[in-house]
C-alpha cells in the first residue's frame, strides 16, 4: 500500500517544484485570447495574430523569451498599462520598437514572429549616468518624448509632454543627439519657435545624426495633421 500512498505525493512535490522554478515575470496561459483571465497592468504575448491562440502574460523586463518557449512565436499583443519596449534579440538588442498599445497584428512593426525580449518602456537599466533615467526614476513610459544628450538614449534627458517653443528653457538647446518617442509624432525644428529645418520623430528609439539634426533641436512640438 505504501507505493500507492508515495508516488502521488512524490508527483504532487514534482509539480510543485517545476511551478517554483518558472520566472516570476511572466504567468503561463494556454489557450484562445478569449479565454484570458490574467491580471490587470502588463502586457500579453499572443503566437496568432488577433489576440488568439497560445499566449502569455509579461508583467516586468523579460530579457528571454526562449525561457517561456516564446521566442520569436509572438504574432500579436495586449498593452494592459504604459508602453512597452520590444526587441528582436534577447537582452533587449538588435531592433526594439516601443508599443505603447494593443496591437493585433505584429507584423505591422516588422516583429511578426520576430520577439524575443521585451520590457516597461524607458526600465532603469542600472547604468547609474549612462543609463536611461529620468526625474520618476527611470518611468519614461509617462512622456510622450524624451530627448538624451548622447547617442543611444544615454546621458541625462529630458522629457516633453507638451509643445516646447524654446528649448533654452531647459537648458537643452542644440544638446540632443538621440530620442525616445513612447508616444505621438512630433516636429523637431533647428531654430526656436518651431522655425527652420524640421524633421518628423515617429514611435520608437533614434538617433539624430543621420537626419541631420544632432546638437542642432531648438524647438520641438506635436505633429498634427492639419499642419505644424
Amino acid at each position: 500500500m505504501k507505493p500507492k500512498t508515495l508516488m502521488p505525493a512524490m508527483a504532487i512535490a514534482a509539480g510543485l517544484a517545476v511551478a517554483l522554478a518558472l520566472p516570476a515575470s511572466a504567468d503561463h496561459r494556454r489557450g484562445g485570447g478569449d479565454n484570458w483571465r490574467g491580471g490587470p497592468g502588463g502586457a500579453v504575448l499572443y503566437a496568432d495574430a488577433g489576440f488568439s491562440g497560445e499566449g502569455i502574460q509579461i508583467n516586468g523586463a523579460e530579457p528571454d523569451l526562449s525561457r517561456y518557449r516564446f521566442n520569436d512565436r509572438a504574432s500579436s499583443i495586449v498593452v494592459r498599462g504604459g508602453a512597452w519596449e520590444v526587441c528582436v534579440d534577447a537582452n533587449f538588442r538588435g531592433r526594439c520598437e516601443i508599443i505603447d498599445a494593443s496591437t493585433a497584428r505584429l507584423g505591422d512593426y516588422r516583429l511578426n514572429d520576430n520577439v524575443s525580449s521585451l520590457r516597461p518602456a524607458g526600465y532603469d537599466r542600472g547604468h547609474g549616468r549612462d543609463g536611461w533615467r529620468g526625474d520618476r526614476g527611470g518611468n519614461w513610459g509617462r512622456a510622450g518624448l524624451v530627448l538624451f544628450p548622447d547617442s543611444s538614449q544615454r546621458g541625462q534627458g529630458i522629457e516633453i509632454s507638451g509643445d516646447v517653443p524654446d528649448l533654452s528653457a531647459y537648458r537643452f538647446n542644440d544638446r540632443a543627439s538621440s530620442f525616445l518617442v513612447t508616444s505621438g509624432t512630433w516636429i523637431a525644428c533647428e531654430h526656436a519657435d518651431y522655425r527652420g529645418r524640421c524633421e518628423i520623430l515617429t514611435a520608437g528609439a533614434g538617433e539624430l545624426k543621420p537626419i541631420r539634426m544632432n546638437d542642432n533641436i531648438s524647438s520641438i512640438r506635436r505633429y498634427s495633421r492639419h499642419g505644424y
